[in-house]
């Protein structure tokens, strides 16, 4: 497969995107590229600062001048290449076909413009907006690219202070955008913990890259 490089193109209605900044990114993108070919048929934009990406449908070169981490996240994520798009973290793997699901619940027969699952950090206090509103995990995301959902990814950028976990913030947009959002169960963005049957999970998510 030869990925387009930037420029304009045709995209279809729904695909994963994925963020690859820095050389430590390749190796689990690769393998997660690998999950996604073997399970799922739906084209993949990766934005990225490395050469030599293959298996996917567009590349998109940048530069980024800072240390990768997760100020990478509300720096690309928003420009959302597909009317309905899956991001994936890097060190995500897809182990059933079913994994794509939540892309019908951003449609209008369901009425959702996001799902996510809730995070296992605790952060409930931080996200600011009410006592009762956990932050989610950005490893997994399903958004659609509606005018609620690019309102909430410029608040994203808006709130973010460049540096440290992205996902309080994250949530806060979604919540002060007035995003329906869907909280998908651990299943579809599984950390390792232990609490599910291995044979449910959709997505594994192991514990992050050491560089973040």
């Amino acid at each position: 497969m030869n990925p387009i490089h930037e420029g304009s193109f045709d995209q279809p209605d729904e695909g994963i995107l994925y963020v690859a900044i820095g050389w430590r990114m390749r190796r689990p993108l690769e393998r997660s590229i690998a999950s996604v070919r073997k399970f799922l048929n739906l084209p993949i934009t990766v934005i990225t600062d490395l050469d030599g990406i293959h298996h996917v449908d567009v590349v998109k070169k940048v530069k980024w001048n800072r240390t990768p981490g997760y100020a990478v996240k509300p720096a690309f994520i928003p420009q959302l290449p597909y009317a309905r798009t899956m991001v994936l973290d890097t060190d995500t793997i897809i182990l059933r076909s079913d994994a794509a699901a939540p892309m019908r619940l951003i449609t209008d027969q369901y009425g959702y413009h996001a799902a996510a699952v809730q995070s296992l950090n605790g952060r409930t206090d931080e996200v600011r907006v009410l006592s009762c509103t956990p932050s989610c995990n950005s490893g997994v995301l399903f958004l659609r690219r509606s005018p609620r959902v690019r309102k909430a990814m410029k608040l994203w950028r808006q709130y973010y202070p460049g540096k440290g976990s992205e996902e309080v913030f994250l949530t806060r947009a979604l919540l002060t955008a007035a995003v329906p959002t869907f909280w998908l169960p651990r299943e579809w963005n599984d950390r390792g913990r232990g609490n599910q049957s291995q044979r449910k999970v959709r997505i594994s998510h192991p514990k992050p890259i050491k560089s973040r």
